[in-house]
């Protein structure tokens, strides 16, 4: 039995797959495209992270915040990045002995302002 013509299949078969799994994992490399705005200017991104201690006090960046003062900052924040709230990444992290209404009027006045996607931190616990 002439094994000549397998062997040929046998190897065409490894140069195919070899040859495939190498473009695949060239398409699926991470990178970090940047956002380009009018002109090919980049486009500025910014996270407000607002920490709810348990009295429903807001601090951000170390500092105390009334609610009226932290919309007044993030409104200015708003307009110094530009006119899309989109461009600005909200991240709330909540102390869990927070009463929610706290939490409540704080995403009801982000929604007034229009910010329609605030993040929430959560810690889970292990499973037992």
């Amino acid at each position: 039995m002439n094994m000549t013509p397998m062997i040929d299949i046998v190897f065409l078969l490894i140069i195919f797959f070899m040859t495939v799994s190498q473009i695949t994992q060239s398409l699926d490399h991470p990178i970090e495209l940047t956002d380009v705005g009018p002109g090919g200017t980049a486009l500025e991104t910014v996270t407000v992270t607002i920490n709810m201690d348990a009295r429903g006090q807001l601090i951000v960046a170390g500092s105390l915040f009334s609610l009226d003062e932290l919309m007044a900052a993030i409104q200015k924040e708003k307009s110094r990045v530009g006119a899309e709230s989109g461009r600005i990444k909200i991240l709330v992290r909540c102390d869990r002995n927070c009463p929610g209404g706290f939490f409540n009027e704080l995403t009801n006045r982000l929604a007034a302002a229009g910010f329609t996607r605030v993040r929430l931190s959560v810690e889970g616990d292990e499973a037992q």
